[in-house]
């Protein structure tokens, strides 16, 4: 009944233009998974999982789970990773995205930038909501996007273009993989709190916080 980490793994995906598989690959064209909001007809894709990858174009979508591709699928496989990825066209180009605070970055020379940092933050279940077997959800995250601290009024402006991006791409798949039933960010903060902590750690970094809130209804099945 706890989704915190299944969401966050979603939103990190999207974060690299991918959706996880919802069912092991089966002979033929299509591929299943949570959600189909983030791939558009005409678009290169790339189907992997840890034992391979294979590159198709999408040639239709149907409903909200289902995926065409152009040519016959491999074996690909829920419990090896399988997810469906953008191949080209992401707007925002990032070395790497994880889980956790931005104070929690290792240092040099495993840093690499820019990334993107998704922290789970709060859980609500209100009361007065869902039934007898039902509760609606409402999970926060806060996602961080960092790179190297860079002076002037152009390196500002280009942090800013790049929160855009990560921003519309994040919106571009309301309904997180199939995690949630609609989720949106709700603030983008500039200057976050975490820059002045990275400072107090004499961390030369640079970093934008969106908000993102994901909401789903929770089956008690006991």
């Amino acid at each position: 009944m706890f989704h915190h980490n299944e969401i966050a793994r979603a939103i990190r995906l999207l974060c690299q233009g991918a959706a996880a598989l919802t069912a092991d690959t089966t002979p033929g064209h299509e591929v299943q998974v949570g959600s189909n909001e983030l791939f558009a007809v005409g678009e290169t894709v790339i189907l992997r999982d840890s034992a391979g990858e294979e590159e198709h174009t999408v040639t239709d979508t149907v409903g909200l789970t289902t995926v065409v591709l152009s040519g016959e699928v491999g074996d690909y496989r829920v419990s090896r990773g399988a997810r469906l990825a953008l191949a080209e066209g992401l707007p925002i180009d990032l070395a790497w995205v994880g889980q956790g605070a931005p104070e929690l970055l290792p240092q040099a020379p495993a840093d690499r930038f820019p990334c993107v940092l998704v922290l789970p933050d709060t859980m609500t279940q209100p009361f007065n909501t869902g039934g007898n077997r039902v509760f609606q959800q409402e999970y926060s995250y806060r996602v961080y996007y960092v790179r190297e601290y860079q002076e002037g009024h152009a390196a500002n402006i280009e942090v800013l273009e790049d929160a855009g991006r990560l921003f519309n791409l994040l919106m571009s798949d309301t309904y997180l993989g199939g995690t949630c039933w609609h989720s949106q960010v709700t603030e983008v903060n500039p200057e976050p709190a975490v820059q002045e902590r990275l400072r107090e750690l004499e961390r030369p970094l640079r970093a934008v916080e969106l908000k993102v809130v994901a909401r789903r209804a929770a089956v008690w099945d006991r």
